[in-house]
């Protein structure tokens, strides 16, 4: 009798950024086929067809949740338009729900440590099933544009829009995954002064922009129980708020407030002429809000004196919130940055905020994030300077600098120059949209190697700082 040995079969361990690359740059070549189709452009007569150049770059914005187009979106077809919301559902809900993705994925495994930490990304306190929070994820997505997309769909039938259905649909989505892309020829300008427009998709941006972690807090903690029964015999309680979920609540409107404050008084009198106190407040106010990640515009960016537009960089570069459909370097990094500036570290390395100690591990990472996002926003500025040669073709170097924070930071915002670019320079801010909407992300998940490398305890070195 034949004893076979018995060796432990090793399951096939696929790399997370591999899995993660591979769903966006999946999504972006489906988009590409079907935007370069002929049915996709115009009034769809199969006559004519986008230019490759301006399919992929569509494809790319849209999936990257940015906003950025080389082409006016009212020019597609509705089946077009159809395929560009598809995507930017798709890339809107990607990064959110990769990681738990990753953890039902067959035959792939993932530590201990890593599935805690995913799994208090989005319970807290306790682990739930990957399968229950990607449902709880689609749910809350639906609802919250369902409701969006009836309110606007309202306030366009209100105006006089034919398609007043299709658009809120549209704009409701968009907002929500903070994408920017708008069907309307003018965009939202001519929605300026009107105030369910503005505030429905303020609303949706934030939402959109906060985090599902925070959405899921505030409906455990707030408005509900989430703790169940507790022990036997004894009766449920309501848990308190995650500290994470207090620093957004924190952060957050202090942000709105300074880019709204900021630009009352930079440009109040001017950009936001022509309206009344409270249509210029709302104005400013969208403007703040849409500012940090949406890319919806209801002004003209290019009309923008100096100080506003360096204001602008400033709310691009800090985007919205950790797991959410927003980009940038995140609200949470930038407040923990904020705090070390006017606040400085304690003698361990640590900050005191919110009767709570933030490590100096969370603040090391939240130096090297931005320290990471300001390489790459660099190199983008560099090589769509040296491709575009702002001396040459007319374009101003701050319209350069403001186009490269604009895709790094996923906004959309653009002071007009996207679709004067060379073929080269629409090759670079696809890259730089690219990599701010996954490359950034990825570059915070620890390999093997690296998850290895932080069990080994090595000697100090002293270094003169200063």
């Amino acid at each position: 009798m034949l004893i076979r040995s018995m060796k432990p079969k090793r399951l096939l361990r696929i790399p997370e950024r591999l899995v993660l690359y591979s769903y966006f740059l999946g999504l972006i070549a489906v988009g590409t086929v079907f935007l370069s189709l002929p049915l996709s452009w115009g009034a769809g007569d199969g006559g004519s067809r986008a230019a490759f150049i301006d399919a992929v770059f569509t494809a790319v914005s849209a999936v990257c949740v940015t906003g950025l187009t080389t082409v006016n979106t009212a020019l597609w077809s509705r089946f077009g338009q159809v395929v560009i919301l598809l995507l930017i559902q798709a890339g809107g809900l990607g990064i959110v729900t990769f990681g738990m993705f990753y953890l039902v994925m067959p035959r792939a495994r993932i530590s201990l440590r890593d599935t805690r930490m995913l799994g208090s990304s989005f319970t807290g306190e306790r682990m739930m099933r990957p399968r229950s929070v990607i449902r709880s994820i689609f749910i809350t997505t639906l609802v919250i544009e369902g409701v969006g997309a009836v309110l606007l769909s309202i306030a366009f039938g209100r105006s006089g829009r034919s398609d007043a259905v299709f658009s809120g649909v549209f704009h409701a989505v968009s907002a929500f995954c903070n994408a920017g892309f708008s069907i309307f020829s003018e965009g939202l300008a001519p929605y300026r002064s009107d105030p369910a427009v503005n505030i429905t998709l303020m609303v949706l941006i934030i939402l959109g922009g906060i985090g599902f972690m925070v959405i899921r807090d505030l409906r455990g903690g707030v408005f509900g129980r989430r703790g169940g029964p507790g022990r036997k015999g004894m009766p449920g309680r309501r848990c308190l708020l995650l500290f994470h979920t207090r620093l957004m609540l924190t952060a957050t409107p202090l942000f709105i407030a300074a880019g709204l404050l900021g630009y009352l008084l930079l440009d109040g009198t001017d950009v936001f002429s022509g309206l009344s106190p409270a249509q210029r407040i709302l104005a400013a106010l969208f403007q703040s809000v849409t500012t940090r990640t949406a890319g919806f515009s209801t002004v003209d960016q290019a009309a923008l004196s100096a100080p506003s537009r360096w204001l602008t960089l400033m709310l691009m570069i800090i985007g919205g919130g950790s797991g959410s459909t927003a980009g940038g370097i995140k609200v949470s990094t930038a407040f923990i940055l904020v705090l070390v500036l006017f606040r400085g570290v304690s003698e361990r390395g640590d900050i005191r905020f919110l009767g709570r100690r933030i490590t100096p591990a969370d603040v090391s990472r939240a130096a090297m994030f931005f320290l990471k996002a300001v390489a790459l926003l660099f190199l983008s500025i560099l090589a769509l300077g040296v491709i575009e040669r702002p001396d040459e073709t007319g374009f101003p170097p701050s319209d350069i600098i403001f186009e490269s924070v604009s895709a790094l930071g996923t906004v959309g915002l653009s002071t007009g120059i996207t679709e004067r670019l060379s073929r080269g320079g629409k090759l670079v801010v696809m890259a730089t949209m690219f990599m701010g909407r996954v490359g950034l992300f990825s570059l915070v998940m620890r390999t093997v190697k690296e998850r290895a490398e932080r069990m080994i305890e090595r000697p100090k070195g002293e270094v003169l700082i200063g």
